[in-house]
């Protein structure tokens, strides 16, 4: 039973909200109401581990003080400056340095939007914009089967596979070519690492050629699969990606939207790999989700073509000086807190313990994870990697929520994956309290 002030509040959402990804006219049945570090609570004064740090951006976790004052700071002095026609404010050019200071070398240049699907829009326009000021007719850009890059009109087109997402929209935006990921457990060439030879990414060069050098403009993916389900590719792929670009002039655009800014154990997830894109897309953590806001970092050699030419692209809350201000306190506390080692080390702790007690139960298949951006294969046949019935699935989630745990669904790609990315400020401690409570769980799924 649920307070009466709760019922009405549901009541309410029912009424008034359509809710991404819900069916219209439902909602998930509680209502969230405060929120502290990785926890959160509902109107009936329950807490949760938020596991999911939302949707991957509440890095530093909820209500951060120092986020919050610089914030309210800022709305005082000044509440809002469009940067439209070369207009400035003092706030958005620290917001640009001090993202300077952290993004690879070269990459110093930005255009700022309010979340990740307008980044995305504004990549996309900018690599074929680069090639167009050099008098080339290159537009196709080439992304992954089963991606998520967002829900715009063109981000929704480059998110190609992901099922009920493009029903009753109609026909996609033209100009988007697909190839498989490099999704190991679900290898679309149906091959086993490393005697595939890293085909998903030595793929990318017959499909280029395949295409026409001359008409590729880029090639755009997570450097880690986020929605997807936290799938990291084999050590190999992204060097050899980076030199198929370079040998076949194309671009090559990093959505960092959700591996940005410590998940994965450095400020940003290519790093891993020690490659830099021509163009990355940033949002999330950029203010660990206290006010929306994204943007755009591209590399000098892009950056130069550009320059000198009337950029007509832009939002109205592109560069806002309070979300700006957010996103400098924000990045203050990345850099003095160390908070990418602290992801390194909790998620390597958190695997330890996968590796050791979950990859034993007779439902999961495998996980595969970088810092603390993870993803658990939960099969009902780990032989035929079948996924669990839909019911089975959201009886997992419920258990959890009764547990104090606040995962999403068990779903992604293949429909199998489980989420395990909380904010990165995560005490061991936690991580355990954590695990102890999702262990039995997972433990009691028969396979089917």
């Amino acid at each position: 039973m649920v307070s009466k002030r709760t019922e009405e509040l549901l009541k309410s959402d029912r009424e008034h909200i359509i809710h991404p990804y819900t069916v219209v006219g439902q909602n998930a049945g509680l209502v969230i109401e405060k929120g502290h570090g990785i926890w959160l609570q509902d109107t009936e004064g329950r807490e949760y581990i938020d596991i999911g740090a939302q949707l991957g951006y509440s890095i530093l976790g909820h209500s951060h003080k120092e986020i919050i004052d610089a914030v309210l700071e800022q709305i005082s002095n000044l509440d809002a400056n469009h940067i439209w026609f070369g207009w400035c404010n003092a706030k958005t050019i620290e917001c640009a340095q001090k993202l300077a200071g952290i993004v690879p070398k070269g990459m110093d240049h930005f255009h700022f939007t309010s979340g990740g699907s307008e980044a995305i829009d504004t990549a996309l326009k900018m690599a074929r914009l680069y090639w167009s000021l050099q008098g080339k007719n290159k537009w196709k850009i080439i992304c992954f089967y089963g991606a998520y890059h967002g829900f715009g009109a063109a981000t929704w087109s480059t998110s190609l596979g992901r099922g009920t997402t493009w029903e009753g929209f109609g026909p996609p935006t033209p100009g988007f070519v697909f190839i498989p990921s490099y999704h190991c457990y679900r290898c679309m060439f149906g091959l086993n690492y490393p005697d595939c030879n890293i085909l998903c990414a030595r793929y990318l060069a017959e499909v280029i050629e395949g295409e026409g050098v001359n008409t590729v403009a880029a090639f755009m993916a997570e450097p880690v699969m986020g929605a997807a389900g936290q799938i990291v590719p084999p050590p190999e792929y992204w060097p050899i990606v980076r030199k198929i670009c370079d040998e076949h002039d194309v671009l090559m655009i990093g959505d960092e939207v959700q591996s940005g800014f410590t998940k994965t154990g450095k400020m940003f997830a290519l790093e891993n790999w020690g490659v830099k894109p021509d163009i990355m897309t940033l949002a999330k953590a950029i203010t660990s989700g206290h006010i929306p806001m994204g943007g755009v970092a591209v590399d000098d050699r892009v950056y130069q073509v550009l320059k000198g030419n009337t950029f007509w692209h832009g939002y109205t809350y592109s560069g806002h000086p309070v979300a700006c201000a957010a996103a400098v306190a924000t990045m203050n506390v990345y850099v003095r807190d160390k908070v990418s080692e602290n992801a390194a080390e909790v998620g390597k702790h958190i695997s330890e313990r996968l590796e050791a007690e979950f990859m034993p139960l007779p439902c999961v298949g495998g996980y595969t994870g970088l810092g603390l951006m993870l993803g658990v294969e939960i099969a009902a046949d780990k032989a035929t990697k079948a996924a669990l019935p839909l019911a089975t699935r959201q009886g997992i989630q419920k258990q959890m929520w009764d547990k104090g745990i606040l995962a999403r669904p068990i779903s992604g790609y293949g429909g199998t994956r489980f989420w395990i990315s909380p904010p990165c400020i995560m005490t061991l401690d936690e991580a355990d309290k954590m695990l102890d409570i999702i262990l039995p769980i997972i433990a009691a799924i028969k396979p089917s």
